[in-house]
């Protein structure tokens, strides 16, 4: 009987430390608002254009994979519309430590957009589907918008 409260007190403690280890680690919306990702150049070149992306990871966390994509939205009669044709940029790495910043490319052909006037190049989209720490669920995190609302 001495030992039952003993044994139950020290589960306890361990279910603390661990539970409050863990939560030094979570991710939460401040992280993902701490990912800049800007447009910083866009090259008219003979075969299309060339976009130069900056990824700044301003999280405490690292994020260890992650795609970027670059699309441009579709013009209707009240705005404009996403468009699920996407760009993958290039150079992209593994592992993108806090404070890391990288320069992504993206190019897009003239023949995607050259006489179609449903295209919006003036505002392409910009998004990043990523984890942090661990690629899991839980450490997902996905951010899409105009270059100028992507930029933090």
């Amino acid at each position: 009987m001495y030992r039952k409260p003993v044994f139950i007190i020290s589960v306890i403690l361990c279910l603390l430390i661990s539970v409050s280890c863990s939560n030094n680690n979570e991710v939460t919306t401040d992280d993902i608002d701490n990912i800049s990702l800007e447009l910083v150049e866009q090259k008219e070149e003979l075969n299309g254009k060339i976009f130069t992306l900056k990824l700044h990871n301003k999280s405490g966390h690292i994020i260890v994979q992650n795609n970027v994509y670059l699309s441009f939205p579709i013009k209707i009669e009240n705005g404009s519309k996403g468009n699920d044709f996407k760009i993958e940029a290039r150079n992209n790495k593994l592992n993108i430590d806090p404070g890391e910043e990288i320069l992504l490319t993206v190019f897009a052909p003239k023949e995607m957009y050259e006489g179609n006037h449903n295209i919006d190049l003036e505002a392409p989209h910009i998004e990043i589907k990523g984890f942090f720490n661990e690629v899991t669920e839980s450490n997902q995190f996905n951010m899409i918008g105009g270059h100028r609302t992507t930029d933090s």
